[in-house]
C-alpha cells in the first residue's frame, strides 16, 4: 500500500507522542512492503533529508504560529498529494482533517488519529478551541477510518458521535543505554531523582507538581523534561521557584531520554487531558514505578500496576502520595517490576503496527487476514 502521513512537525521525531508513533510506525510499514511518505514541517527538521530510513520525506513550509501552524501545513500537505497520489492519507489530529475532502474526491481514503479532546488544552485561545471542537466532526464526517489511543477517547466518540473508533495505543522501547553523560551534564545520580516528561502546559499541571514538591521531605531531585515556545510566560513561572532540587533540562532526545528514563526513581503524570501518554507507556517499559493523575486514560494504561492521586484534590494528594513512595524504596522496586511485566505484555510496537495495517486494508476493501488484533473503521449509527 501507499500511505502519505500529515499533521506531525517532522521525522526523525524531537517531539511528542504523535512524532513517535509516525517514527515507529511508518519505518516498520517500509519493512514489511508498503511504501510510506511522511511530510515535514520546514525549520523542524533537515529540509536536505529526503529518506529517513526508507521513508520518503517531504519537507513544505507554514506559518509559524501556535494556531495556523498545523493546519496551514496540513492544507500544502493535502495540495501536494492531491498531485502525487497515494492509496491512504492518514492526518494526525483532527484539526487537520479540514482538507480531507480534497483528498476523498480524488479517490483516495482518509484515515486520522484523534488526539483526545484537544479542545480542552488550556493553551488555546477562544476562536482554536471552537474550531478543534468542530474539528471532532469533521473527522467523522470526512475520515474513512479514526484511530483513538485510550478506551476513554474511544468512548468519548462512541457516546458523543456514535462512531466506533478503531483502538490503537503505542509501544514500549526496547533500547537500552549505557551512557551516563546525560546524568552527569544535569549533575544526578541513579534512583535519586522523580521524573517528569512532557510539555510545560498548563493542563499537564507542572505548576501542581512543583507545589507538591516543595512541601515533600527528600534529598532526591525532581527533574523536568520538556518545554513549549509558545508558553514563555507559564514556564517562567515554573522555573521562578526556589526549590534548589528541582532540575529543568529543556527538551531531551534519543540517548539522553533514555538515559533518564531508566534511571529514575520514580516517573510522575499529572496531566488532566489526552488519551494515552506515550512518555508514562515508555516510563513503564523501561522498569519504572509511576505515579498519575486519576484520569480514565491514565488508569487504563497503569491498571493495578502503578499508583495514582486524586488530581480533583490539587496538590495535596500528589504531595503525599509522593512522600509515600519517596519513604518506602521496597514498594517502589516492587512496582518497576510490575510496570515493566506490564507495558512488555501489552504495550508493543509490533502490534500497533499490524492493527494500522490492518486498518488500512479495511478502508481500501481489502484482505485483512494477516492482522494480529481486530480493529475496525469507522461505523456510524444513525442521527
Amino acid at each position: 500500500m501507499r500511505i502519505a502521513m500529515i499533521g506531525i512537525k517532522a521525522l526523525p521525531p524531537r517531539y511528542g507522542g504523535f512524532e513517535t508513533a509516525a517514527d515507529e510506525i511508518s519505518r516498520r510499514l517500509v519493512k514489511l512492503g508498503h511504501e510510506v511518505t511522511v511530510y515535514n514541517r520546514s525549520g523542524e527538521c533537515d529540509s536536505k533529508c529526503n529518506d529517513y530510513e526508507g521513508v520518503k520525506l517531504v519537507t513544505l513550509p507554514t506559518i509559524r504560529s501556535k494556531n495556523l501552524s498545523a493546519i496551514t501545513h496540513a492544507f500544502l500537505c493535502t495540495i501536494h498529494v492531491l498531485f502525487h497520489r497515494v492509496d491512504v492519507v492518514h492526518y494526525f489530529i483532527t484539526g487537520t482533517t479540514l482538507f480531507a475532502p480534497l483528498v476523498r474526491l480524488m479517490g483516495m481514503k482518509t484515515v486520522c488519529s484523534v488526539d483526545g479532546t484537544d479542545w480542552q488544552r488550556k493553551k488555546w485561545g477562544r476562536f482554536a478551541r471552537a474550531y478543534l471542537r468542530f474539528s471532532e466532526r469533521l473527522a467523522v464526517w470526512f475520515c474513512d477510518g479514526l484511530i483513538g489511543d485510550s478506551p476513554d477517547v474511544v468512548r468519548y466518540y462512541r457516546n458523543k458521535f456514535g462512531v466506533e473508533l478503531a483502538f490503537s495505543t503505542y509501544g514500549i522501547r526496547e533500547k537500552k543505554t549505557t551512557s551516563r553523560r546525560c546524568l552527569e551534564q544535569f549533575g544526578l545520580v541513579d534512583r535519586e531523582y522523580v521524573l517528569f516528561v512532557g510539555r510545560l502546559v498548563p493542563e499537564n499541571n507542572v505548576h501542581l507538581l512543583i507545589a507538591a514538591y516543595e512541601g515533600v521531605r527528600t534529598d532526591k531531585k525532581l527533574v523536568i523534561v520538556g518545554d513549549d515556545p509558545w508558553g514563555k510566560r507559564y514556564v517562567g513561572s515554573l522555573k521562578a521557584t526556589s526549590d534548589s532540587r528541582i532540575v529543568f533540562t529543556g527538551g531531551v532526545y534519543g540517548e539522553g531520554y533514555e538515559e533518564l528514563q531508566q534511571h529514575a526513581y520514580l516517573f510522575v503524570l499529572p496531566d488532566e487531558v489526552g488519551g494515552t501518554h506515550p512518555s508514562l507507556v515508555e516510563a513503564m517499559g523501561f522498569g519504572n514505578c509511576v505515579l498519575v493523575n486519576d484520569t480514565e486514560s491514565n488508569l487504563d494504561v497503569i491498571a493495578d500496576c502503578g499508583f495514582s492521586y486524586c488530581g480533583a484534590a490539587g496538590h495535596q494528594d500528589l504531595r503525599k502520595q509522593l512522600q509515600t513512595l519517596i519513604d518506602n524504596p521496597a514498594l517502589v522496586g516492587e512496582y518497576r517490576a510490575k510496570a515493566w511485566r506490564r507495558a512488555s505484555a501489552t504495550y508493543r510496537w509490533e502490534t500497533v503496527v499490524n492493527q494500522h495495517q490492518e486498518l488500512y486494508a479495511t478502508v481500501l476493501g481489502l484482505g485483512t487476514e494477516n492482522a494480529t488484533a481486530p480493529i475496525a473503521s469507522v461505523s456510524r449509527s444513525a442521527d
